[in-house]
């Protein structure tokens, strides 16, 4: 590993971001959990937003995948070298002032999955909103040697990666609505 994460800044534009947050929208939608699988339940004192699922395939997003895709690839060549092979689905979430949405420190990884052959190895955030339009709820990375400033990848559009099992937070939005998109690129069990 070269690096402990890496952005690139507004690399989907305003007009991408308002399609994929209205196509996000008119899909159902439901409370954000803790867990995985029929192992999750709510938790709102520890996080609070509406999320979506959107699976890999759904011709409406293929834009969204393959940026992805691309910048991973980028990313991981450049910073991370993770044997990664899938991405399933992504997610849409919804963090609103009205309830100061938030998501506390967490990691991404989920060790003791029933997976028998993959881990989640280099998680991605996209901001989808423009930063103007909220406060509040900056995506802080709380781990590693050097933490990236979160006004550098807070421009609409902007995409950070960072690996899965380092801890980090989403600060409660404290005016108007932060909408987002977190990706997990999954591969190989760690070792």
């Amino acid at each position: 590993m070269k690096g402990e994460w890496c952005y690139f800044k507004s690399y989907f534009s305003k007009q991408d971001c308002e399609e994929i947050i209205h196509l996000a929208k008119q899909l159902p939608s439901g409370r954000a959990g803790m867990g995985l699988g029929e192992d999750t339940y709510e938790n709102d004192s520890y996080r609070r937003s509406n999320i979506t699922f959107i699976n890999d395939g759904d011709w409406r997003f293929k834009k969204l995948f393959d940026g992805l895709w691309e910048t991973q690839r980028l990313a991981n060549k450049d910073f991370f070298n993770f044997h990664v092979t899938k991405l399933d689905y992504i997610q849409f979430a919804e963090y609103n002032s009205s309830e100061l949405g938030e998501y506390k420190e967490h990691h991404d990884v989920f060790w003791l999955n029933d997976d028998p052959e993959y881990h989640r190895k280099l998680s991605c955030v996209i901001q989808l909103s423009d930063p103007d339009t909220y406060e509040g709820g900056n995506l802080q990375i709380t781990e590693g040697s050097t933490a990236p400033d979160p006004n550098e990848y807070r421009a609409q559009g902007s995409v950070i990666y960072f690996p899965s099992m380092f801890r980090h937070v989403a600060h409660p939005v404290t005016a108007g609505v932060r909408y987002s998109i977190a990706a997990w690129f999954e591969g190989p069990k760690w070792r």
